[in-house]
């Protein structure tokens, strides 16, 4: 019994962080239409995570990171690259179309893997990705013959750079994930995006401060969205395995879609729709590859846990 209980509750604090994970597109979009600047939100919600995360990152030995070279090159990937195209793009698209591009991120990775780690990609990986990126040209490509670099193709675009640049950063990561607990690197991570992103505001002549109705969704955005659901998929993984819980964790695009569809009151068009299902059909089929192959990344990752006691953040933990 207790056991089918350990389960239970593992698989109900995946999927909530999954969830969570979603909703951070969602809320970030709600608070840029509420005429919140780009920068402004990024560099708030980013403070609420790492302020969120510092505890945590304390009981774990702290802020301090090794490895200064790689350190450099993965927060300009992570803390400045990242963010700021991200939320620019955000401003620009729609909230549907800012989650639905969160699939780039695993293809990106596995990308860049291949090419600085000479990491195996099997050419069912291979198809997936190209479905997935397809999915994500088509679900951005403008309606009735108009400019790709405007609107909302362009503001996908930009959040296409962003996932680039956080890809690199998942690469450099694993690195310094060597000998750095996970929440010390989101929490610097977060950190340092913030105070970019303040220096980018100011810079661009955008207002650093916000109105008191946009707290809650910085909160939401940063401190749970952002940090709890980091705190749910360890807690998770602890229960159902790393395997699982990171499939699990795979689905955040299915719960962001519901949640801007029903917090947002956007629709759906045939176009979206067709573009999130080759996606979806995409990410399903990485998750098959993974499970598939026990030579992959994924039982290269186990292996590295098992002599290092790190584990990396999971994707999409922005």
């Amino acid at each position: 019994m207790m056991a089918k209980r350990r389960l239970f509750l593992g698989y109900a604090a995946a999927l909530g962080s999954a969830a969570l994970v979603g909703l951070f597109t969602v809320v970030n979009k709600w608070l840029l239409v509420g005429n919140m600047p780009a920068l402004t939100a990024g560099a708030w919600t980013y403070g609420a995570a790492g302020v969120a995360l510092i505890p945590w990152a304390f009981r774990r030995g702290g802020l301090r990171l090794r490895r200064p070279g790689i350190t450099a090159l993965w927060l300009l990937a992570g803390s400045v690259l990242g963010p700021s195209l991200y939320f620019l793009g955000l401003s620009l698209t729609s909230g549907v179309q800012g989650v639905l591009m969160i699939n780039l991120e695993a293809v990106f990775t596995s990308l860049l893997a291949f090419l600085l780690f000479r990491e195996r990609l099997s050419g069912s990986a291979l198809t997936a990705g190209a479905m997935i990126v397809a999915g994500g040209i088509w679900l951005s490509w403008p309606a009735g013959g108009g400019g790709i670099l405007v609107g909302n193709a362009l503001g996908n675009l930009l959040i296409a750079c962003g996932y680039m640049g956080w890809a690199l950063e998942n690469n450099l990561g694993r690195v310094l994930g060597e000998d750095t607990p996970a929440v010390t690197l989101v929490c610097v991570k977060a950190l340092a995006a913030a105070v970019v992103m303040a220096l980018l505001a100011l810079v661009f002549k955008q207002p650093l401060a916000i109105e008191r109705q946009a707290v809650p969704g910085v909160l939401v955005s940063g401190a749970v969205a952002l940090a709890l659901s980091l705190a749910l998929f360890y807690w998770a993984m602890g229960r159902i395995g790393a395997g699982r819980a990171g499939l699990i964790s795979s689905t955040s695009s299915l719960w962001g879609v519901l949640a801007a569809l029903t917090l947002l009151g956007e629709s759906l068009s045939a176009q979206v729709l067709t573009g999130g299902l080759l996606m979806a059909l995409g990410l399903g089929l990485f998750a098959w590859d993974t499970k598939r192959q026990p030579e992959t990344a994924a039982a290269h990752e186990q292996v590295r846990v098992e002599k290092t006691g790190r584990v990396l953040p999971p994707l999409g933990r922005r």
